[in-house]
């Protein structure tokens, strides 16, 4: 598996994503470190730092809607064909406190530069339920929403989420937001969030969501844990066979 290094500028790319074709990431966080409210065990970015954790982002330098617009009205028009501009990045986007301002002024520059191409974000749903991040949602086309586990001590010790944020409040958002898709990522360890019951808990829980995709999928870099790794596509592929018998109506895939 390769390692992975933070983005240093807000635009960057276009990359080859595995789940969204030809992409143009726009990062709008810091470049120095990785800024979340995860501390995941199988981060490509390696783990996150105590004081993002507790949500202190006092200090951090965060780009301001006006320089992200700035940056991508200057890329748009020599990247060429896209199949998607996604907001990700080094971390949670929707952690930026102008977040629904910058996902208006995204969308707007789509329309203006790349008409037709879809508008992503891929978020580790921790905060669906902030009624900022709904708004700035709403200008957002595929919204990827992050759910690897079934059960709150599993969600604990996968994810490792700032204090306060539960997989109940994460599921109860993710029911209320309209054509959600689901990105669950599965790894094997001492810590597994791939055995039969969890996959048991974890189909439950999308029951309740009824998102419109799930995107299946297992490390490919090196993780911030070392003790953990990746699952072989045959039981990825059971995974998404489950999947799709509990959501017949859903796009479930294995990437």
């Amino acid at each position: 598996m390769e390692e992975r290094v933070l983005q240093t500028q807000i635009i960057y790319g276009p990359v080859n994503s595995r789940r969204l074709g030809r992409s143009l990431g726009v990062n709008i966080l810091p470049t120095e470190q990785k800024v979340c409210s995860f501390n995941c065990i199988y981060c490509q970015y390696g783990f996150t730092s105590q004081k993002c954790i507790h949500n202190d982002i006092d200090g951090l330098k965060l780009p301001i809607p006006a320089e992200v617009a700035e940056a991508l009205m200057n890329s748009l028009p020599a990247v060429g064909d896209l199949d998607a501009i996604t907001l990700a990045g080094n971390g949670e986007p929707t952690f930026h406190p102008s977040f629904r301002q910058i996902a208006e002024a995204v969308s707007r520059l789509r329309d203006r530069n790349k008409p037709g191409v879809p508008v992503c974000i891929l978020s580790n749903s921790s905060t669906v339920n902030e009624s900022s991040v709904q708004e700035g949602l709403s200008f957002i086309d595929r919204k990827i929403m992050k759910l690897d586990a079934g059960r709150e001590n599993t969600f604990q010790k996968t994810n490792r989420p700032r204090p306060g944020i539960t997989l109940k409040k994460i599921v109860d958002g993710l029911a209320r937001l309209e054509n959600v898709e689901i990105q669950s990522l599965f790894y094997s360890g001492p810590v597994t969030n791939a055995s039969p019951e969890e996959i048991t808990a974890w189909l439950e829980q999308l029951s309740l969501i009824n998102p419109v995709g799930v995107q299946i999928y297992t490390m490919d870099r090196v993780p911030a844990d070392h003790r953990v790794g990746p699952l072989d596509k045959s039981e990825l592929e059971q995974i998404a066979a489950e999947a799709r018998a509990r959501l017949p109506e859903a796009d479930v895939r294995v990437f």
